[in-house]
């Protein structure tokens, strides 16, 4: 299971309101040890119903009621999910939250890998790597951070050559822009390093 979603395509309100949804579900999953079946299911609805902004506009539409909203969350998502889910979906649309599905679905994920000690990352190259380099690269970073890190593959020809590794708002830079620097800080360091070199020389000899 994969998520893409990133916390900054979301308002500040649903962010908040993510991670309080995301919360109550969880416990949910907890309780009926079927936390992963729920997630499962949650990621699959959430790319569904952003591919369908028709269905979320409706169901957030004021001129249609909450029971008619419940049922036409029944009528859609009814035998496609679990009951447990379903029952959630249908809280949403009470709620007039049903905007806030993507958040939900990204914040649980967050909150069950860190509750697992395993941290989700998006590895963003300008082209496509093997996945020998992408494990590796999930490698060092689980060995940085302490945890085990599972990368999703994205890729955003953009950042012109190199990569950039997002975990949660960290920003791991090492695009062709972070190896002109590094090239540059190198070059300084050597010029400083020559200098002292030629001071300490002539130091010695007066």
């Amino acid at each position: 299971m994969s998520n893409n979603a990133k916390p900054d395509l979301f308002t500040t309100e649903q962010q908040q309101l993510g991670v309080v949804y995301a919360k109550a579900l969880l416990n949910v999953g907890d309780k009926s040890g079927s936390t992963e079946g729920l997630l499962d299911e949650l990621h699959v609805v959430a790319d569904a119903t952003t591919a369908q902004p028709g269905l979320v506009n409706t169901l957030q539409s004021p001129q249609m009621g909450a029971e008619e909203k419940a049922e036409l969350v029944g009528r859609i998502f009814g035998g496609k999910v679990s009951a447990a889910l379903l029952n959630f979906l249908k809280v949403l649309v009470g709620k007039d939250r049903f905007d806030c599905l993507p958040a939900i679905n990204a914040a649980a994920k967050k909150l069950h890998d860190e509750k697992s000690g395993e941290i989700q990352a998006t590895l963003t190259t300008a082209e496509s790597i093997d996945e020998s380099a992408k494990q590796e690269i999930a490698d060092q970073l689980s060995k940085k951070l302490g945890k085990q890190v599972k990368l999703d593959a994205l890729i955003d020809p953009s950042i012109v050559g190199g990569i950039v590794v997002r975990v949660g708002d960290t920003v791991y830079d090492s695009s062709v822009v972070g190896q002109l620097q590094q090239v540059r800080s190198r070059a300084i360091n050597r010029a400083t390093e020559a200098i002292r070199e030629k001071l300490e020389r002539f130091a010695s000899e007066s």
